[in-house]
């Protein structure tokens, strides 16, 4: 990518983040209700577009016909996820039962393990530059993670048991995505993957950051769509959706080049 093309992504990638940040403030500070309809509407058109970029991925990266495995197992993630918050919404919504935990968690559950399995595959690609001192770092922040969501487990005295197993079911998750997603933040200050795939890895933060806040407002009855924890969901999607895009903008450009 050229470098004024990319100063422009990352322009409209602050404006984008920005903007969330002003909607969800709105949103809560207008109260729960106001929350709750302004985090629904708010997953519709984000999950809608990630799902697009993810499918405009697999038609570029097939064109090349290279590494091509990791984007239909990243599809995979962006319609379960797209599919699970449109039943939350439905749930929350119209039909008016409680969203958590519901059929939504199905797919919430599919998603995040195909986010595991791709951030995965997305590493072993780039295994040749990965050094020791990277796994130093990365896996004692996964065994932290775990480890957090296990005190917060134990810890807590509700007698909902299968909500609670079910929340600790994403933070474990996710702390196996955390490893290879900070190995690739670390790599790509070594120069060795480029931006937007860095943007892909960064996402793994606020996610794991969010599902830890969502276990423990769960326990204790504090949760609410659009409360703290959908922001750093929001920004988990946004920083995914300008990751995959920058990717396939970078395919189109160097395949107009070539022809």
């Amino acid at each position: 990518m050229q470098v004024g093309s990319q100063s422009h992504v990352q322009k409209y990638l602050v404006i984008s983040l920005l903007a969330i940040v002003a909607m969800w403030t709105t949103g809560y500070f207008l109260g729960q209700r106001a929350a709750i309809l302004s985090s629904d509407f708010a997953y519709i058109p984000l999950t809608i577009l990630l799902t697009i970029t993810a499918f405009f991925q697999i038609y570029q990266t097939r064109k090349e016909n290279k590494n091509i495995l990791p984007w239909y197992v990243f599809a995979v993630f962006a319609l379960t996820y797209n599919i699970a918050q449109h039943i939350w919404s439905l749930n929350e919504l119209i039909v008016d039962q409680k969203p958590f935990p519901s059929f939504a968690d199905v797919a919430f559950i599919i998603s995040t393990i195909s986010l595991v399995i791709f951030f995965m595959l997305i590493i072993k690609s780039k295994k040749q530059s990965i050094s020791r001192w990277m796994y130093v770092v990365a896996i004692p922040s996964g065994c932290f993670t775990i480890g957090l969501a296990m005190y917060f487990f134990i810890s807590n005295n509700t007698e909902l048991i299968f909500e609670q197993i079910l929340s600790l079911v994403y933070p474990l998750l996710d702390s196996i995505a955390l490893v290879p997603a900070l190995i690739g933040i670390m790599m790509y200050f070594k120069n060795k993957i480029n931006f937007a795939t860095c943007l892909i890895c960064l996402s793994m933060i606020p996610l794991t950051i969010g599902d830890i806040l969502f276990q423990i407002t769960t326990a204790s009855n504090t949760y609410y769509s659009g409360s703290i924890t959908d922001l750093f969901y929001y920004i988990q999607i946004t920083l995914l959706i300008f990751g995959v895009y920058i990717l396939s903008n970078d395919k189109i450009r160097s395949n107009a080049s070539v022809s």
